[in-house]
């Protein structure tokens, strides 16, 4: 049964195909250069309202409305300076609000910036109760938490924030900026498509038990608000692992092709276990069996070994 499950699972990944181009225009990026012709960071206007900002590997976005500015994740201390500099060549207006998609160090560092200019920073509690327990002085705290979602408005655009539970980090929100209904998944869901392991559930705090209805939440909430696209919080991988692509916009179908992707390698180590392999041979077994290595965009034997021994792990304990 479970074999029939992956191979189902495959054919419904054939059928999501492409998605739709969308036009971006870049308004600016850096004269140094971070892989091929790739610059170390730029800005693309995606509307009147939203940008997106690319640091190295990472991306937040930014809403500008009637009222004032709203971030997200200020990545880090150098790239929130450069952001700095920047938005000020497109807009006077104030940056009135930071808002963080979750937890760890690596997204949401060198907010102070923003901060001394009098901007509100908003997060989810969890992500504060986190911050308290494991601080790092490049964080700032939040102004404001919530428990399971929150709306920052500044005139004419918006940044709606939902909490669908522990994924990865146990405080990651999804993001959907209105009026351009855009949802931004931090570190999963990376365009042109979910199938990209470039980003995967190897870190201690992913929370295996909740990813696929995580995803699921995510789904629904794409189709309820009828969801344009969405934003890459990285760069991604297309069809080679060298061929590097700027993955700024995407069909929601990245959404379902995400949860697919964790559905899989969940279920290949589940037909191991039923099979009797023995739990500390999964990884390799699998990895020398080569499951999934031709649906996987990017697979790596050694990422797939971490995923895998970390699926393992779950589906023997729950944890």
């Amino acid at each position: 049964m479970r074999m029939k499950n992956i191979i189902n699972l495959l054919m419904i990944i054939m059928l999501i195909g492409c998605g739709k181009s969308f036009e971006l225009t870049k308004v600016a990026e850096s004269e140094a250069p971070l892989f091929g012709k790739m610059k170390l960071w730029e800005i693309e206007k995606i509307s009147n309202n939203l940008y997106a900002f690319r640091y190295t590997f990472y991306r937040n976005i930014i809403l500008i409305g009637d009222d004032g500015i709203i971030l997200t994740d200020p990545l880090t201390p150098e790239a929130a300076s450069i952001l700095n500099k920047e938005i000020k060549k497109i807009s006077n207006k104030p940056i009135k609000y930071v808002a963080y998609s979750h937890s760890h160090w690596d997204h949401v560092s060198g907010g102070q910036i923003f901060k001394d200019q009098g901007a509100e920073f908003v997060a989810h509690e969890q992500c504060l109760n986190n911050w308290l327990d494991n601080p790092s002085p490049k964080v700032v705290k939040p102004d404001k938490v919530f428990k399971d979602d929150y709306k920052i408005d500044v005139g004419n655009a918006s940044l709606e924030m939902y909490f669908y539970g522990p994924s990865h980090d146990n405080c990651r929100v999804v993001f959907l900026t209105q009026p351009d209904r855009f949802i931004f998944i931090a570190d999963d869901a990376n365009p042109p498509d979910g199938m990209n392991m470039i980003y995967g559930a190897g870190l201690a705090d992913t929370y295996i038990f909740n990813l696929i209805p995580f995803f699921q939440s995510s789904e629904l909430l794409a189709r309820k608000k009828r969801a344009k696209g969405v934003i890459g919080s990285h760069m991604s991988f297309k069809n080679e692992p060298m061929n590097l692509v700027s993955g700024t916009i995407g069909s929601t179908r990245v959404i379902k092709q995400q949860r697919l992707f964790y559905q899989l390698v969940i279920d290949a180590v589940q037909i191991a276990i039923d099979k009797g392999v023995s739990p500390e041979l999964i990884p390799d077994y699998l990895i020398e069996q080569g499951v999934l290595k031709e649906t996987i965009i990017g697979f790596d034997e050694k990422k797939m070994r971490v995923l895998y021994k970390r699926i393992t792990n779950y589906l023997l304990t729950g944890e």
